[in-house]
């Protein structure tokens, strides 16, 4: 079997840092990456007005800062372990990017969505060079996955 190939969340993208090839959305794991602050006035709007930044916990900081960034906010990114739903109920911060599939985790601890970031599926990868040493192989795995029939319900490529 080939070793070289795995899957992952197509939210980790840049957050490992190691270049893989997105070959194959394998369509479940369904979920979306958020951002999300206590319930009520968001309090990371707040801080972002009075002290023109705001702390947000993650165990995405690479994606988090890129997003803000993208979005023209300051923010301190307070990578996290664990329950990062927690953190703005300390006060830690004001506000997490986590992952979410139904919300409700994020309703138990009264937190609200204020973004959806990027959805999430499962995705079938494979490393630069055993993608090109094992070409053959994994493009007959990826033709055996498109036939499968939970696969073939209009299922692309990642990427495409």
């Amino acid at each position: 079997m080939l070793l070289e190939q795995g899957g992952r969340g197509s939210s980790h993208p840049g957050e490992g840092g190691r270049e893989v090839y997105e070959l194959f959305d394998l369509g479940y794991g369904r979920c979306t990456m958020v951002l999300a602050s206590k319930a009520g006035p968001d309090p990371a709007l707040e801080a972002l007005r009075r002290l023109g930044v705001m702390r947000v916990a993650t165990k995405y900081p690479r994606i988090a800062a890129r997003h803000l960034e993208e979005t023209g906010r300051q923010a301190e990114i307070v990578e996290v372990k664990g329950s990062v739903e927690l953190a703005p109920l300390t006060g830690m911060v004001e506000a997490i990017v986590d992952l979410t599939a139904t919300g409700t985790t994020l309703r138990e601890n009264n937190l609200a969505v204020r973004e959806e970031i990027v959805v999430c599926t499962a995705r079938l990868i494979a490393n630069p060079v055993a993608h090109k040493l094992k070409a053959a192989a994994i493009d007959d795995l990826l033709e055996r996955l498109r036939r499968l029939p939970s696969m073939s319900s209009g299922r692309t490529p990642a990427g495409a």
